[in-house]
C-alpha cells in the first residue's frame, strides 16, 4: 500500500518536490560558506542538509537527540521531520532496485544563480542514487565518466542517476531559473553509521 506515492515517476516527481518545498533547510557546518555552493550577487541562499544521524552533539542553539541504541545524535531535519523517513523508504521501495541500501539523504536547494561546485563525497560508500525535483532551467548534473574521465552532463529530473561519489567528481551547473532541489541515497563509510541502515521495508 502507498501511503505517499502513485508510482507514476513524474506524478510523483511533483509530490516531492511539494514535500520538499515545505521543509526549513538549513546547512549543515561542512558545507557552510562557499565550499560546496557558488552563487551570484542578491540571489537566494542555497541549503545542503542531511536527514540521518551525526556524531555531533551541538547544533547551533540546544542539543541533538540521542539515540543509545546507536550511539548517535539524530540530524536536526530527522529531529524535525520525523515522518519523512516513511516518506524516503517508500520512494526508495518504488523507484530503486532491491539490492540497493541507504542510511542517509542528503537535500540539497539550489535557486536561481547557483551552482554546486565540482566535488567528490568524501563519506560515502559505494553507490548513490540522485534524483532531482522543480520547475527550472539549467542545473544540469555532470558526473565523471570511470572509463575516460570525461564528464557525462544529464538533467536529474529525468532520470535517476547511480554513481559512486566518492570516486567519481560531480557537480551541478548554475540554475538559471526557477529552484532546484535535489536528493542523495547514500551509504556512510564510517561503520558505526552503517549499522544505523534505514531500512526500505
Amino acid at each position: 500500500m502507498l501511503n505517499y506515492f502513485t508510482s507514476n515517476f513524474y506524478a510523483d516527481s511533483a509530490i516531492m518536490y511539494d514535500i520538499l518545498s515545505d521543509l526549513y533547510l538549513t546547512t549543515g557546518n561542512e558545507r557552510q560558506g562557499t565550499k560546496f555552493f557558488s552563487r551570484e550577487k542578491n540571489c537566494k541562499k542555497p541549503q545542503s542538509t542531511k536527514f540521518g544521524w551525526t556524531f555531533r552533539k551541538n547544533m547551533g542553539k540546544g542539543e541533538r537527540e540521542y539515540d543509545e541504541e546507536k550511539k548517535l545524535y539524530k540530524t536536526k531535519l530527522m529531529m524535525e521531520n520525523p515522518e519523512l523517513a516513511e516518506v524516503f523508504k517508500e520512494y526508495s521501495r518504488i523507484y530503486f532496485d532491491l539490492d540497493f541500501s541507504w542510511t542517509e539523504v542528503t537535500i540539497n536547494y539550489q535557486p536561481t544563480g547557483v551552482r554546486i561546485k565540482q566535488h567528490l563525497d568524501r563519506v560515502n560508500f559505494g553507490d548513490s542514487k540522485l534524483v532531482a525535483f522543480g520547475d527550472y532551467t539549467g542545473g544540469k548534473t555532470y558526473v565523471e565518466s570511470p572509463k575516460d574521465r570525461k564528464f557525462n552532463i544529464c538533467d536529474a529530473r529525468d532520470q535517476i542517476l547511480t554513481f559512486n561519489g566518492s570516486e567519481l567528481k560531480h557537480g551541478v551547473t548554475c540554475v538559471t531559473s526557477g529552484e532546484r532541489y535535489s536528493l542523495v541515497f547514500y551509504n556512510n563509510k564510517r561503520k558505526s553509521v552503517n549499522k544505523t541502515l534505514i531500512k526500505k521495508n
